[in-house]
């Protein structure tokens, strides 16, 4: 694998150990000393999807469309990568974990096109939007103003669940307000517009941006404490669809795009874990729910920072040995192909 790709890995693990992270910290956070820390963590970690939705893009491969077929050659091969494992997971966690559905058929297929039998799998149906959406977007990067059009769709729906929650007074829940595709297609098309070398960063630039990340996670916070403490918006305050998350998302991708090429040794640990990331991803939840029962059982409930190191460690650990387990016993086309390890 070429150092670049290594560089993405690393990211990779790191927006995966995030996800993991956020979800462990909304674990006995009820009362409201624990909310509070829960809030602020969360503004560190908020950059996960956005990060991954970066990279899914950065690696679009460039493709002639020129028939019919072009195009489905094109959604057949990429949309199996994940439409596959994703079916899989979903009827694993409807047979194994998830024992609520009683074979309501109409329920399960409507909890599978909008991702919900699990809270992370919305992604799943973000992510085929965006590729449904690539041959429109591979033919808009010469022109500046479609640049423009693209880069700016996330800032106006933004703007517009802003309107809608604190003009409005309508609370757009979960998911709904994070699966339409214009939310996140920004990043994915700033991630085309990178392999492109459209986006480049020059060194002298990183200590400027390395200083408005980190005003950026200041104002993050400041934002999450207004709208908790001001409208009483507790699902907006700790999302990672907010202005001050955003940006701070936008800045950590510059960073990344700054830094990479002058790093030569990425850590290994990460690397492994953005390699596993998909499988992680899938399956982290029911992993994460009996890692919680365990902690519990010894007390930590009582303990939000412990719990939450504990059981984010837990879930990533026990996560590796599951897949590197599967892997060696199915093969790794297998584990790759169906389960998404």
């Amino acid at each position: 694998m070429k150092n670049k790709d290594l560089s993405f890995q690393a990211l990779r693990g790191l927006a995966i150990t995030a996800v993991v992270a956020i979800h462990a910290s909304g674990i006995n956070n009820e009362t409201e000393l624990n909310y509070g820390l829960s809030m602020i963590f969360r503004q560190l970690v908020n950059f996960a999807v956005p990060v991954f939705i970066f990279i899914s893009g950065y690696f679009t491969p460039s493709y002639e469309f020129t028939k019919l077929s072009d195009y489905l050659d094109f959604y057949r091969k990429r949309l199996s990568r994940i439409l596959v494992p994703y079916l899989l997971w979903c009827i694993l966690i409807i047979l194994f974990y998830k024992h609520n559905y009683q074979w309501n058929w109409s329920k399960i297929f409507i909890d599978v096109i909008t991702g919900q039998i699990l809270g992370p799998y919305y992604f799943i149906i973000v992510l085929v939007q965006l590729i449904l959406l690539i041959p429109l977007m591979a033919t808009s990067t010469k022109s500046i103003v479609k640049n423009f059009l693209w880069l700016s769709l996330s800032p106006l729906s933004l703007l517009g669940l802003y309107f809608s929650r604190l003009y409005l007074n309508y609370d757009v829940q979960f998911p709904w307000y994070a699966l339409p595709f214009t939310v996140w297609v920004s990043f994915y098309y700033l991630g085309i517009l990178a392999t492109q070398s459209k986006l480049t960063i020059k060194n002298r630039n990183i200590r400027k941006i390395i200083l408005l990340y980190i005003a950026s996670i200041f104002l993050a916070i400041l934002e999450a404490f207004f709208l908790w403490k001001v409208y009483n918006l507790t699902s907006f305050a700790d999302s990672q669809i907010k202005i001050s998350s955003f940006l701070s998302s936008f800045l950590l991708i510059l960073i990344f795009l700054g830094v990479r090429k002058s790093i030569e040794n990425w850590s290994r640990f990460l690397i492994i874990l953005g390699e596993f990331s998909f499988g992680i991803y899938l399956f982290h939840i029911p992993v994460l729910d009996l890692m919680n029962r365990i902690t519990s059982k010894f007390g930590f409930q009582n303990f939000w920072i412990a719990q939450l190191l504990i059981n984010s460690c837990g879930v990533i650990a026990l996560c590796c040995l599951i897949i590197a387990v599967v892997r060696k016993v199915t093969g790794v086309q297998f584990s790759q192909k169906y389960l998404g390890m």
